[in-house]
């Protein structure tokens, strides 16, 4: 045994027992401090005070700017709602640095509508801060402009919940208007690539913007949650030369400083419908990459005053109400990455009803087949009806096809097909078959595994259409004219009274056909403010009046690029993007929501006959666990060349048959075996290479190269993808 007393130093005087004692005393409270608190003193400035602590957290929170330090006791990793000290490089003038150290920042508007940012710590205000169960309550009034801001910052199992209640915005001053509300943008901001790391955005499928010193972007990015508002837009013109881009269809984005170590994401649970995400990666404007929650409570916009279309700039007239809650979840260690981030979503979805699993017996992977029924082309002084595929050609091709699990669509049915007004009841145009005939269809289609629906778009009114009233049932923009877009087709939008009676009788009577659901296209991604002055509606009553009226449906519904709040009460998801919109600020596509909905909801792709590149699509299906979709017709497309579908440009069963088949087969291997799992994780294996493995250790390995790639004894065939049962 070691002889201990000769490896231990040697002291030539002995400390007193009482001195000892005393200095054993005075250790304790070091000695039986959290890991990492010494380091925290010197991190951490006086001016911040502890305003809570949980089992996960400790929050201090500066009381003169209401900037936050967030302590994870899990990892001991310090997050800072903003930059306590300025550094030369920085890039920081005195308005940046003075938002960088604030929690809130407020943008005004003036008499002549034009806005300005100021700050917390750059301009006259007034903040009184109140302690509360789990943090701190404050109400911040901005004194040169007369504008009071409230905001509540507490801590709660996942992190830190913001709150910016609507009752405590108040506009004291005729001079100013409260444009936006900056929440926290420098939390979690790093210095260039000086942290190892990236932003996500929710841009189309997801995406990222990974640190770096430099970028090749000249402005932030800014996603408006939901897009934009047609309200205040007026129009939303078609151009052909252009794919419109997604929407941020979910109201979150995140930040990873080094990935498996630490993270967290921002969820906005009220008052998406006006905030906005914005994102500066470094060396736009600023050398930080930082990302925040913008909320929008007045708008400017073109007022004409003559038909020559000169006009003015002006404020609208009345301030959005709404409350603000969003919600900082925190990760680390292995979940702390983009999907950490979504199954974090994934269990608040799951946690507040917006998202519900939906079981489905069948082994196999579906497969949406979209149908036209037909259309009407003009010839002289009338119309005539062009059938494309009767019902009885759907039973013919589904026969020809054989596939066990086909989610059916048919569009174009109401008389005179696609581009006429649906009536408020199930009639069908004469061409394609009778009622008993639709009936008999939807119930072999169920009968044998599939589902059968029809397209349906609630909000929408065909232009130069009849079948509603243009004084009555449109909704009015900002400037007082009728709302006009594009879907399908060129179209007007219908205000809520007029779309909740459609929507409701419509619904009721296809409920009475045995196995016939609804494919809602539109109202899942399109939300609009209307201001018809005798009963107005902002953007967030429309979210709960949609999510009231689709609740009270009695039918199966399948939604086409859902909005998160119609989330749970869609049984299917069409037209998953594929990628992100290709911006410039990204770095790749990620896939999020993919990861968010698998082994809870069925999500389809775009439809591959109109795809440019279908094997490169194919491979990201099969990545990313997204079930195919197919345009067909019977007739050939080139029949409805005079009808306005003519943007249908490829769909005949004769062409695509043969296709269809195979594209199902191949991915039906591939997914069949793991559908109704989870992802639990997603990773780049080489350049070109990724993999994405289920809750069951079954992992899918797609090659994108033109030569195969091998790993560990295994070979993926070049443009190909292989399934690995639990890792072999």
């Amino acid at each position: 045994m070691a002889n201990f007393s000769t490896l231990m130093p040697q002291y030539r005087h002995r400390v007193p027992f009482r001195a000892a004692l005393l200095l054993v005393l005075l250790c304790l409270p070091a000695i039986l401090a959290p890991s990492g608190a010494a380091v925290l003193a010197q991190e951490i400035p006086p001016s911040y005070q502890m305003a809570a602590e949980n089992d996960q957290f400790q929050l201090y929170v500066d009381s003169a700017t209401l900037a936050f330090k967030l302590l994870d006791k899990r990892s001991n990793y310090l997050w800072h709602s903003g930059i306590d000290e300025t550094i030369e490089g920085d890039r920081l003038n005195t308005s940046w640095r003075a938002f960088a150290q604030s929690g809130i920042s407020i943008e005004y508007l003036d008499q002549k509508a034009v806005n300005k940012r100021v700050s917390i710590a750059n301009t006259n205000h007034t903040l009184e801060v109140t302690p509360i169960e789990g943090g701190v309550s404050a109400l911040v009034t901005f004194d040169d402009y007369g504008i009071t801001v409230g905001v509540i910052l507490q801590l709660e199992p996942d992190g830190v919940r913001v709150e910016v209640p609507s009752a405590t915005i108040q506009e004291g001053s005729p001079d100013f208007r409260l444009g936006r509300v900056y929440v926290y943008p420098f939390l979690g901001a790093t210095r260039g690539g000086s942290v190892p790391g990236y932003m996500f955005v929710p841009d189309g499928i997801g995406s990222l913007i990974r640190f770096a010193e430099t970028t090749k972007a000249r402005n932030m990015l800014y996603a408006r949650y939901y897009g934009s508002d047609l309200g205040i837009l007026a129009v939303m013109p078609y151009d052909g030369y252009t794919v419109p881009p997604y929407p941020a269809s979910l109201p979150v984005f995140g930040m990873v400083h080094g990935e498996k170590e630490n993270a967290f994401i921002s969820v906005v649970e009220k008052g998406a419908a006006y905030g906005e995400a914005q994102a500066h990666p470094a060396g736009i404007i600023t050398n930080f990459n930082f990302v925040y929650n913008a909320f929008i409570y007045n708008e400017t916009y073109f007022q004409a005053t003559n038909r020559s279309g000169a006009g003015v700039t002006t404020v609208q007239r009345q301030t959005n109400t709404f409350d603000v809650v969003l919600h900082y979840r925190f990760l680390t260690g292995e979940a702390a990455d983009y999907v950490g981030m979504a199954r974090s979503y994934q269990r608040y979805l799951l946690d507040k009803g917006l998202l519900h699993r939906n079981d489905d017996a069948n082994p196999d992977i579906g497969i949406r087949l979209e149908f036209l029924g037909g259309d009407k082309e003009e010839v002289l002084f009338w119309d005539r009806f062009i059938p494309m595929t009767t019902i009885a050609q759907v039973r013919e091709i589904l026969d020809g096809l054989q596939l066990p699990n086909p989610e059916v669509i048919y569009y174009g049915w109401q008389p005179f097909g696609a581009t006429t007004m649906p009536p408020t009841w199930v009639a069908l145009e004469g061409g394609l078959g009778s009622l008993g005939d639709l009936n008999a269809l939807a119930g072999e289609i169920t009968a044998e595994g599939g589902h059968f629906s029809l397209y349906f778009e609630p909000q929408v009114a065909l232009w130069g259409e009849s079948g509603y009233s243009p004084r009555n049932d449109l909704a009015m923009a900002i400037t007082n004219v009728i709302l006009e877009g594009y879907s399908r087709h060129y179209n007007h939008y219908f205000t809520l009274d007029a779309l909740q009676e459609r929507y409701t009788a419509l619904s009721h009577d296809v409920a009475a056909q045995p196995d016939t659901g609804l494919a809602l296209d539109s109202i899942g991604s399109t939300l609009y403010s209307d201001f018809r002055r005798d009963n107005p509606l902002n953007r967030e009553a429309a979210i709960a009046a949609y999510q009231t009226l689709l609740d009270e449906s009695p039918l199966r519904l399948g939604i086409y690029r859902p909005n998160d709040y119609l989330l749970g009460l869609a049984q299917a998801y069409y037209d998953m993007p594929l990628g992100d919109n290709g911006y410039i600020y990204t770095s790749e596509p990620v896939p999020f929501l993919p990861v968010v909905l698998a082994g809870y909801m069925p999500y389809y792709g775009p439809v591959l006959n109109f795809s440019s590149n279908r094997q490169q699509d194919l491979l990201r299906q099969v990545e990313y666990g997204i079930y195919p979709s197919y345009f067909l017709t019977y007739e050939a497309t080139a029949n409805m060349l005079n009808t306005r579908s003519s943007w249908i440009y490829t769909s005949s069963y004769a062409q695509w048959g043969d296709e269809i088949r195979q594209t199902y087969a191949w991915l039906n291997a591939l997914l069949a075996p793991v559908r109704g799992q989870e992802i639990v994780a997603h990773e780049q294996l080489a350049a070109g290479v990724f993999a994405t493995t289920y809750a069951s250790g079954q992992q899918i390995m797609v090659n994108y190269n033109n030569q195969p790639f091998s790993l560990d004894g295994i070979t993926i065939e070049a443009k190909n993808a292989l399934l690995l049962e639990n890792g072999r």
